[in-house]
């Protein structure tokens, strides 16, 4: 009763709070992008043996601006820091909201340390290894309640943050609870910028894929556009240090960003253009003689890992699972089994026709196709793609009719619908 109680008052307060109501507006193209470095000045954010997150996050944010406006001279880059200072989480989404930003990227490193209440010191798994994206989201399962009251946390250090945030506390699961009922207008394009992201992650800078995840982020929650919070890799994984610390590995994160960003770009314009430039003559990143050395240094200054049993009171570690080498090499073995069936099948079978789709919406609920929701919508269909449902209008065997239909949505209501490629019930690249 005492919880409802504070809701409610929260609420009363949020909806009171002329800062707190939306400022939504269609997004039609891409001519403005902020970038956001995590952390800076007194907040240093997590960090490794040898490197801290505030300076790998400016080197990565920095990069990846310099390559979009070199790039796309049409494209205002905004920087929410350029230097190494402190800035609050309200101000990087002031700064986002006032440029009118039609894409807000937030670049951040992960840890995987936990507190151990025994010994009084935190342990970290240097093992643990991957990029992962995250969009808003309104659930808030342990393992990423647990990153976003890391990212949120850098309220705490900020003069007046109880009034400032209006009473909302980054180690209360109260405060979530109350930010989860809100979601997000933009979720569709923020989930297509995010799946980009990852995918170059894995094919360019041979990262980890983790994944794209949601989770109650208050930067995220306060921009008004679509949004994603990065984590570019572990600091205190050695391996994952070496990369992020190195230029080499900055270059090919930055540029992995760089190659997301144009990709979204010419989707939400619904454009297909070719490009030569020297991102696509880049190999996926290999660890050099020279990187494997400081790797085994940067090792031996971490702390020894954990043991599993000794992470049931882990509040930053996210589960790990642990799997039989014999085992996952019979998998393997199987992978190229039915990759051999299917390339097979491939040259059997005459490839189905491409046709043209809009999106117009995202939802990790299934919605009926006669649903109000899409009410008037042209041939209303469904796709699954990583266990979120995608919605689209129309099917066409030109790009052009699709685009002409992007526009009537658009006007609809539909403002962030965009053009998409099918083959065989599939989504491909529009290019």
């Amino acid at each position: 009763m005492r919880y409802i109680i504070y809701i409610s008052i929260f609420l009363a307060a949020v909806f009171l709070t002329s800062s707190f109501i939306p400022k939504f507006k269609p997004i039609f193209g891409v001519k403005t992008v902020v970038i956001d470095a995590g952390h800076g000045g007194k907040d240093p954010g997590c960090h490794g043996a040898k490197y801290k997150e505030k300076d790998v996050a400016l080197a990565v944010s920095l990069k990846l601006g310099a390559y979009i406006e070199e790039n796309f001279k049409d494209v205002k880059v905004v920087y929410t820091r350029k230097t190494d200072v402190f800035l609050e989480l309200q101000q990087r989404a002031e700064i986002a909201n006032k440029a009118k930003a039609d894409l807000f990227i937030c670049i951040h490193c992960n840890s995987a340390c936990y507190r151990d209440k025994k010994l009084k010191k935190d342990i970290c798994k240097d093992e643990v290894a991957g990029a992962e994206t995250y969009v808003m989201g309104i659930k808030n399962e342990q393992g990423k309640l647990d990153v976003a009251k890391r990212e949120n946390s850098a309220i705490l250090l900020e003069d007046n943050y109880v009034q400032k945030y209006d009473g909302f506390d980054p180690n209360s699961d109260e405060s979530y609870i109350i930010m989860s009922m809100f979601t997000d207008t933009y979720l569709n394009q923020s989930l297509s910028f995010a799946q980009k992201v990852q995918k170059q992650y894995k094919t360019k800078a041979g990262r980890v894929d983790k994944g794209v995840k949601r989770a109650s982020l208050w930067v995220l929650w306060r921009t008004y556009m679509p949004s994603v919070l990065t984590e570019i890799g572990f600091l205190t994984n050695p391996e994952e240090e070496q990369f992020l610390g190195s230029a080499k590995g900055q270059d090919y994160i930055a540029s992995s960003l760089f190659r997301a960003f144009r990709e979204y770009k010419d989707e939400v314009e619904g454009t297909v253009k070719k490009y030569d430039d020297n991102f696509e003559k880049q190999e996926s990143y290999k660890l050099s003689k020279e990187d494997s050395l400081e790797v085994a240094e940067l090792r031996k200054a971490l702390k020894p890992s954990v043991k599993e049993e000794d992470t049931k009171d882990s509040v930053l570690v996210k589960d790990e699972k642990v799997v039989d080498k014999k085992e996952e090499d019979k998998k393997e073995i199987k992978k190229d089994e039915k990759k051999e069936v299917v390339e097979k099948k491939e040259v059997d079978v005459k490839a189905a026709p491409i046709v043209y789709k809009v999106q117009i919406a995202s939802s990790d609920k299934k919605i009926p196709l006669d649903s109000d929701k899409f009410k008037g919508v042209e041939k209303p269909g469904e796709y699954q793609d990583k266990g979120i449902y995608k919605y689209t209008a129309g099917e066409y065997s030109k790009q052009e009719d699709a685009v002409r239909l992007q526009a009537l949505l658009r006007k609809q209501g539909f403002k962030d619908a965009f053009v998409i490629a099918m083959q065989d019930g599939k989504r491909i690249p529009l290019k």
